[in-house]
């Protein structure tokens, strides 16, 4: 299956160039690869001696995304495939904002998760983001998820993307403590706020997960705001 997804992946990357990219650093870097001038791409088709260039640099990189993401384990396999992303649409992403630098990720999902949140819990901000973080199974020492980016594009806009539903995961990742950490500590876990009794209490409890992902290897712009703020609305 996941080579059926790096497959069709690699075709959509290989197509054509995508207007709405052109500001994503890595998708200039996979353009540049391929030997095209930024410059120089006046309608956005592929110039054809460059065809060939194309075509290989399209299949390292859907070769390295797709080999990322399985091995995260965090997308259900049978689930899993590759789709041209139309525009309108909007997309989401959570993150923290005490970890500026893993804003920027490939993992988002669509507004009918929010849809089902809202019509799933109170009207209350904490009950909604913890049916988020378990829905969409972020491990507690992955994220405090306190800011929300949205994706809005035009309906002339297309972006390759993988789709797939997402895996359970643990309350706290493997990596949340030591091995050799005393179930009956109280000190907080390097990194987070997380105590050690705390990841002991829930050793061996996952997140749900279930919902459709999206997964963008290339980044339209995006826009962010606080996510208490948002997820109090409607």
């Amino acid at each position: 299956m996941w080579s059926q997804v790096q497959a069709d992946l690699e075709k959509l990357i290989a197509a054509r160039v995508y207007p709405a990219l052109l500001e994503d650093a890595v998708y200039r870097a996979f353009l540049v690869s391929a030997g095209a001038k930024l410059g120089a791409l006046a309608d956005y088709s592929i110039p054809p001696p460059l065809r060939k260039n194309f075509d290989v640099a399209a299949k390292l990189r859907a070769h390295i995304i797709v080999s990322e993401i399985e091995k995260t384990g965090a997308l259900q396999e049978k689930s899993a495939g590759a789709k041209l992303c139309c525009g309108p649409f909007k997309l989401y992403r959570l993150w923290d904002a005490d970890a500026p630098d893993r804003r920027e990720g490939v993992w988002w999902f669509e507004p009918e998760v929010l849809e089902v949140c809202k019509k799933s819990t109170p009207r209350s901000p904490d009950a909604r983001k913890q049916w988020l973080r378990e829905h969409l199974a972020v491990s507690t020492d992955w994220s405090k998820l306190n800011r929300i980016d949205y994706i809005s594009l035009d309906a002339k806009d297309e972006v390759p993307a993988i789709l797939g539903a997402g895996n359970p995961m643990r309350v706290y990742s493997p990596g949340a403590v030591s091995v050799q950490a005393s179930p009956a500590s109280s000190r907080p876990l390097p990194f987070s706020k997380v105590t050690r009794k705390e990841y002991w209490d829930n050793f061996g409890k996952f997140f749900p997960g279930g919902v459709r992902q999206t997964i963008l290897p290339f980044l339209p712009r995006a826009t962010g705001m606080d996510l208490n703020a948002f997820l109090n609305k409607g």
